[in-house]
């Protein structure tokens, strides 16, 4: 077995800690969303990077809510979301659904223009891609839910610049 100076450059490894971790996954580039629901357990909403399509059959797509964050409980309870995927322009809107702004719930959604898709959550109008889904698992993993969504409605924009995230920092991408 070769040691790990023979198989490659080792300079740059880092010990496996949370710190270092999340200093790697800041290296990936994501796109930025917000993550919309409304019924019985309330009207909230929160920015996202971790979502990704899951299967064409049925239409699904997956996210992973923080189960200390106040959306978390609302998506679980009310039984849908909306992923909503930013545009280049909506760095304000990501950092008051972040919470870096000391909005309260229901004013957030003053921030941009929605309007309520299939299952009744807000889709803001501007989205590059609002995709509506009624959940259909969930899954935990350490401090996060992977929650599991069918897709019930969409809507897309022309193509154009979407924010993404990386090296803790904004970006733009045409899309």
């Amino acid at each position: 077995m070769a040691s790990s100076s023979e198989t490659g450059p080792t300079s740059n490894s880092l010990l496996l800690d949370s710190q270092s971790f999340r200093e790697a996954m800041s290296r990936i580039a994501a796109a930025v969303h917000i993550v919309s629901t409304d019924g019985a357990g309330g009207r909230a909403g929160g920015t996202v990077s971790a979502a990704c399509s899951v299967s064409d059959d049925p239409a699904s797509i997956l996210i992973c809510l923080n189960r200390q964050s106040r959306i978390h409980a609302a998506v679980l309870k009310n039984r849908c979301f909306c992923l909503n995927t930013l545009a280049d322009d909506h760095q304000a809107i990501s950092e008051v659904f972040a919470g870096k702004e000391s909005a309260d719930m229901s004013d957030r959604f003053a921030h941009g223009s929605w309007t309520d898709l299939a299952t009744g959550c807000p889709a803001l109008d501007r989205a590059r891609l609002s995709v509506d889904c009624e959940v259909f698992s969930v899954s935990e993993v350490g401090t996060h839910s992977i929650i599991v969504g069918t897709v019930v409605d969409l809507r897309m924009t022309d193509p154009g610049k979407s924010l993404i995230y990386v090296r803790r920092g904004y970006k733009s991408l045409d899309t």
